[in-house]
């Protein structure tokens, strides 16, 4: 394909409204070894071009042509794979720092991820929305849910009006908290489909998953509320269910969980189980967690000191029950595995920066936890490259690399289907089309934790 070719390419994709103008110039990466995301396999030796922000060719690096004036990387014996979506993470709100918001794009961006779906929004995240899709924020590209709705919504007027001024407000989703009765929800979930806005998150006890299958969630996060349907109400009647219902694990039953993996396929309704924080909430050794955790100097003090005070607090409590905890994380994996197997739909999602879940850093963590569950590293790469692109209907726009897809990528020193901790061994990245090369995000890294040091 000749230069003039790609500028081309270029015109055409611009005048489409299928890039923006942020990047400039063409990118090639030689020798490189693909791994495209379509089954899974490995092409090696590939020459790969983007140019405004999109893949233009993949081809055989004995049969490519790499135009002139473009920014080569010389990647033999490297691994590119697209870029991973975080699906449940958050970014700091009105009252947060705009410095702190920018430094926690940047966190998830330097561990790969180029696509974050943040789960509790405010106006902020509006502007911060589209200053990272225009490049003047260095970052993922963003989903933004709207402020939450939960005990602010309590009849069904309240309903229809919140769910009507966040989709004309222009919110990506609603973001579902607990304490909303029954009919004020039936009421949201209509206005929502009407408004042709999603619902999404947790599942309020009055509704239950059920209802909430029903009712057309977009996604159920955290497995929130799937506990009270896997155990006989009658053998647990009395018992406290706690923290997402975990002391309801030891009573939990296979065939009731097999029951509701099949109603949720059938629902089609998308799950992200955030494993790393129930983890964080009853597996972590609180007196080694901040040795053993040297991404801890990216955040601020103060957050730290807060997850391990809550973490505590929750362990001394009377009620606390690590027998119960433990089973709780089996029966969660077994989960995992059981909507896997079934062919229901999982996304990648580790909720940060909750309890000791350093954004970015905490997918990589993620992911190991669903390896834990029985997943293939290539069937865990998926939950947060592939299936992202199909939960958000852009299946021939991102996710794989193929021709024509966004060039939001990852260069990897080593193969992560053969070891899925290879996933951090990150060389570089790309955020539609723009090459942030090793040095640079270690630059930026250590600004970030020169402060919280």
């Amino acid at each position: 394909m000749t230069a003039s070719r790609f500028t081309l390419v270029a015109i055409v994709l611009v005048f489409l409204g299928l890039t923006d103008l942020r990047s400039q110039g063409t990118l090639v990466f030689t020798g490189v070894n693909v791994i495209p995301m379509d089954e899974e396999r490995v092409l090696r030796g590939q020459t790969v071009v983007i140019d405004a922000g999109r893949i233009v060719s993949i081809a055989p690096e004995a049969d490519a042509d790499v135009p002139g004036g473009a920014q080569v990387i010389e990647a033999e014996g490297h691994y590119l794979m697209p870029g991973l979506a975080e699906m449940h993470a958050h970014m700091p709100g009105q009252g947060d720092d705009r410095q702190y918001r920018e430094d926690v794009a940047f966190l998830y961006l330097a561990n790969g991820v180029t696509l974050a779906r943040s789960m509790l929004g405010a106006p902020v995240h509006l502007q911060l929305r589209q200053q990272l899709a225009d490049g003047s924020v260095d970052g993922p590209r963003l989903i933004s849910a709207g402020p939450g709705l939960g005990g602010n919504v309590q009849t069904p007027a309240d309903g229809i009006r919140i769910a009507r001024q966040q989709a004309e407000a222009g919110y990506d989703l609603l973001k579902i908290f607990w304490g909303m009765p029954l009919d004020a929800f039936n009421a949201m979930a209509e206005a929502a489909h009407a408004a042709n806005i999603e619902f999404s998150g947790h599942v309020p006890g009055s509704v239950g998953v059920p209802r909430a299958l029903e009712a057309g969630y977009s996604t159920i996060d955290h497995f929130d509320a799937y506990m009270p349907t896997l155990v006989d109400p009658e053998e647990t009647e009395g018992v406290d269910g706690g923290f997402f219902g975990y002391r309801l694990a030891p009573y939990a039953q296979p065939d009731r969980l097999q029951a509701i993996v099949e109603k949720t396929k059938e629902a089609g309704v998308w799950n992200v189980p955030t494993e790393t924080i129930i983890h964080s909430a009853f597996a972590v050794d609180l007196e080694t967690v901040r040795e053993e955790r040297s991404e801890f100097r990216y955040m601020p003090q103060n957050i730290v000191d807060g997850w391990i005070n809550w973490v505590t607090n929750f362990r001394n409590e009377s009620h606390y029950d690590q027998e119960a905890g433990d089973a709780f994380i089996q029966v969660r994996l077994d989960l995992i595995k059981a909507l896997h197997d079934a062919g229901a739909g999982l996304l990648l999602g580790s909720d940060a920066p909750q309890w000791f879940n350093v954004p970015g850093f905490s997918v990589h963590r993620e992911m190991a936890v669903m390896e834990s569950a029985g997943l293939t590293p290539y069937e865990v790469l998926v939950t947060g490259t592939v299936n992202p692109a199909k939960y958000l209907g852009e299946e021939d726009v991102f996710g794989k690399i193929a021709e024509g897809f966004k060039a939001d990528l990852v260069l990897l020193r080593a193969n992560p289907l053969e070891d899925l901790a290879n996933a951090q061994a990150i060389e570089g990245v790309v955020r539609h089309g723009r090459w942030f090369s090793r040095d640079a995000l270690d630059e930026r890294l250590e600004e970030i934790a020169g402060p919280n040091r």
